[in-house]
């Protein structure tokens, strides 16, 4: 029979030999873990301390010029080293200081929105820890909202 271009057919599945159809198989992917169950933290190969916030995402502190910068970065891995990627902001101490002050007024609007967010007790340990206080009631809707055919069929009605 001679080649026709264009088309492509394959063997039959029955004339197949068990080693091509191993081939013909897609292999697992592998999950990757995470290291989101607590804030690991460590030394980088510079001598500056860091903490994990995800996967690939830290928080470090680094010496520039004489400046102590605080680095929230994402990092990729390259030949078996993680190197800092280009999505970042470097803060200074005062900067930092800044956003630790409206820390609670964004967790107080989280909270608003919907989002259970913990305050954190100040202490300087490794891993952030939960505050002891209670914590405030979310404000309940008082009254229960009417769905779209209540709601239209009482306006139909008056």
């Amino acid at each position: 029979m001679p080649f026709t271009k264009g088309t492509k057919r394959g063997a039959p599945r029955d004339s197949r030999s068990d080693s091509e159809d191993e081939l013909a198989t897609k292999p697992t992917k592998k999950n990757k873990t995470s290291k989101t169950e607590g804030s690991a933290s460590g030394v980088d190969k510079e001598g500056n301390a860091f903490w994990d916030l995800s996967n690939k995402r830290r928080i470090g502190i680094s010496q520039f010029k004489n400046t102590t910068f605080i680095n929230i970065r994402e990092y990729y891995e390259k030949d078996g080293e993680i190197l800092p990627g280009k999505k970042g902001i470097s803060l200074t101490v005062a900067q930092y200081e800044t956003l630790v002050k409206v820390i609670p007024a964004i967790n107080e609007k989280l909270r608003t929105i919907g989002h259970d967010v913990e305050n954190v007790k100040e202490g300087g340990g490794d891993a952030p820890t939960a505050v002891d206080s209670p914590k405030k009631p979310v404000k309940e809707q008082s009254k229960a909202k009417k769905s779209n055919i209540e709601a239209t069929s009482d306006e139909e009605s008056t």
